[in-house]
This record gives C-alpha cells, sequence and structure tokens, in this order.
C-alpha cells in the first residue's frame, strides 16, 4: 500500500473510504482481443491489514466467486480498517471454457507461481497477479472447491512450510480455524507429500507463505456448480477473519453447515483411485467415517462388480464421488487417514 493509502491498478483507483469495481487487462488473444479480469477494491477510512481474495484460478470452482461477488459491496468503507482486494475471476480464460486449467497452455495456473513474465499464457498471469499480491497484500484467502465430479463438505487448507516463518505459518492456520468449516487439513510441506501429481512449491498459498503473507485456502464444496450454502458460508468466513484481523467492528453470527459436528482436523490425506474402469456406486458420503474393512465404494460394470474399494483403516471421506463413471487411475475419493478432533471448533 503506498504511504497515502490509496490502492490503484489498470484503470481502477480507490482512496480511503471508496469502492473501485472494474476490469483489468491482463493479455491479449489473436484477434487482439483483451483478456481482462475483474477486480474489486474497498478501500477502510482507517489503516489496517489489506486482505486479498483470490476465486477462480481453476475455472470450474465457482462457490468462492459468488461469496466475493455477494460480500464486497456489502462493505461499508467507513467501518473498514485497512483494505479488502479481490480477483474473484483470477483464471478469465479456465473460466471461460468452464474447465479447470488454462485452455491455451494446458497448465494448472495454481502450480505455477510466482510465474514468468516471459513464459507461457498460464505463467505470465501468475505473474501479473503474484507481483500485484506481493506488493499490496498482508493476507490472502485462496477459494477453491472440488472438482466437478466430487461432493464436499466446507474445509480448510493450511500449510506448515521450512521456507516460511513459523508466525506467518501460525498466523494462516488461524486464518483457517477462524474461517471455520467441517474439517481443517495441516499440511506439511517439509515431510513426504504425495497428495496431489504437479508443482506443489507453486500454489498461489506457498509462494504467499515463503514472502511472509499469512494465506490458506478456503474449500468450498463442489465444481461446476453454485452451492447457496456454500456461498453464505464464505460470505460469513470472510467477515469472520476479518473480524479477527481487527478490520471490521461485528463479529458475524455463528453459522454450522448443515453436516457439521465438532471439526477435526486433519493431518494425513491421500486420494484412492479406481483400478478398473466402470461406475463409482455405494458411495460413502463426504462427511463421514468410515471403519477399516468397510466399503468405500464399489466399482461395477453391466454385469457385476469389477472392484470393492474398502478402508485400510480409519477413514475421514472429505469428498466422494458424484459423478459416477470412472476409468482405470481416476480418484474415487479423497480421504483423511490420520487427524485430531479440534476442541477450538472453527
Amino acid at each position: 500500500m503506498s504511504e497515502d493509502r490509496t490502492l490503484s491498478w489498470g484503470g481502477l483507483q480507490a482512496d480511503p473510504g471508496e469502492y473501485a469495481a472494474g476490469n483489468v487487462k491482463v493479455a491479449e488473444l489473436s484477434h487482439r482481443g483483451a483478456v481482462e479480469i475483474p477486480v474489486l477494491i474497498v478501500n477502510g477510512v482507517k489503516p489496517g491489514p489489506c486482505l486479498w481474495l483470490n476465486g477462480a484460478i481453476h475455472g470450474d470452482e465457482l462457490n468462492g466467486t459468488m461469496a466475493i461477488r455477494g460480500l464486497l459491496p456489502k462493505l461499508d468503507p467507513r467501518k473498514l480498517a485497512g483494505a479488502v482486494v479481490a480477483t474473484p475471476i483470477s483464471n478469465p480464460l479456465a473460466f471461460q471454457a468452464r474447465k479447470k486449467n488454462t485452455p491455451q497452455d494446458g497448465l494448472d495456473m495454481d502450480m505455477q507461481f510466482p510465474g514468468d513474465p516471459a513464459g507461457t499464457l498460464s505463467q505470465r498471469l501468475a505473474h501479473l497477479l503474484f507481483e500485484k499480491i506481493r506488493s499490496t497484500a498482508t493476507h490472502l484467502i485462496d477459494f477453491h472447491t472440488l472438482g466437478t465430479p466430487y461432493d464436499a463438505l466446507p474445509y480448510t487448507v493450511f500449510k506448515r512450510l521450512p521456507a516460511a516463518s513459523a508466525d506467518t505459518c501460525d498466523q494462516a492456520e488461524r486464518m483457517a480455524r477462524t474461517f471455520g468449516g467441517t474439517a481443517h487439513c495441516r499440511v506439511d510441506l517439509g515431510g513426504s507429500l504425495n497428495e496431489l501429481p504437479g508443482n506443489v512449491a507453486g500454489f498461489l498459498d506457498v509462494q504467499c507463505l515463503k514472502h511472509g503473507i499469512p494465506a490458506f485456502m478456503a474449500e468450498l464444496g463442489s465444481g461446476g456448480r453454485i452451492q447457496p450454502e456454500m456461498v453464505a458460508l464464505g460470505e460469513r468466513g470472510i467477515l469472520a477473519v476479518m473480524h479477527d484481523l481487527g478490520m471490521w467492528p461485528e463479529a458475524p453470527e455463528a453459522r454450522e453447515h448443515r453436516s457439521a459436528a465438532k471439526p477435526l482436523t486433519i493431518t494425513k490425506r491421500r486420494f484412492l483411485y479406481a483400478d478398473r474402469g466402470g461406475l463409482a456406486v455405494d458411495v460413502a458420503p463426504s462427511g463421514s467415517v468410515v471403519q477399516p474393512g468397510e466399503r468405500i465404494c464399489s466399482i461395477v460394470d453391466m454385469f457385476g462388480t469389477v472392484q470393492e474399494i474398502v478402508a485400510e483403516q480409519m477413514t475421514y471421506i472429505i469428498a466422494s464421488r458424484s459423478n459416477p463413471p470412472v476409468d482405470t487411475g481416476d480418484r474415487v475419493a479423497f480421504i483423511g487417514i490420520a487427524w485430531e478432533e479440534d476442541e477450538r471448533h472453527g
């Protein structure tokens, strides 16, 4: 933030006490048409933190985008200490294609940070976005959902990173727990990690942590659809974080997801994969606990059952398959295999 506390990007400018919203050009297509991202800025009359809200870095993940859209125009800058900057559709090309990855280069933009100003389109977009975040934000919430084929309850992900200060990681954990959810996933990047193929070091929240910006992922339900309950939880979570940071005077009303019990802190996660092609049926619902030896799902074809996937140990279902057709190697569930009950209740 500049000394006079004016925030600007492209043609947008918000002085203290102002709200500004509009599109910022970030690239060009072959016909010279502009690629733009929507940007929303609420600049408070009083100094304070700058909370950055990022959404739809994966183009089919919509609930966080709608939470940002719903909340920011309602924030009164006269009551706000600090500022909120939002990029609710940070990958407009993937959003337009209704796909997770950028169609022009096939890359997952959330694995490209801090980006490359001379790289592919995803890498250039990541560079432009991260340079602005690094120079502006003091805290960040990165909104996601599970992929379109899955059903999931709301949860958060915060990371422990050897390259980041313990205080920065502690602040990120506090933000995640304050935001709320049915579970909180603590991911230690100092150990062995094989949850997801790809460049984990390129995640937006990881790069923020490395640069001293407390950041976490808010996972709000399922992709490819707008889920009003998840959107409402997202709005409440943002306000809860803002209140905890001293940015907003009122704490939001307590609100639990209809399926929530006492939140869990998940310390070890992994995906389960189909060995055979077919249809995933009799799926254990997200948020459930499956005992050792019990069925998580069955893979069937037109003649019978070709694979039974059973729990090898006590298993928490973070996300379950809601789109039944699967090929060999498709994910059928995202599970927690080690967790603690959270007495702090997010």
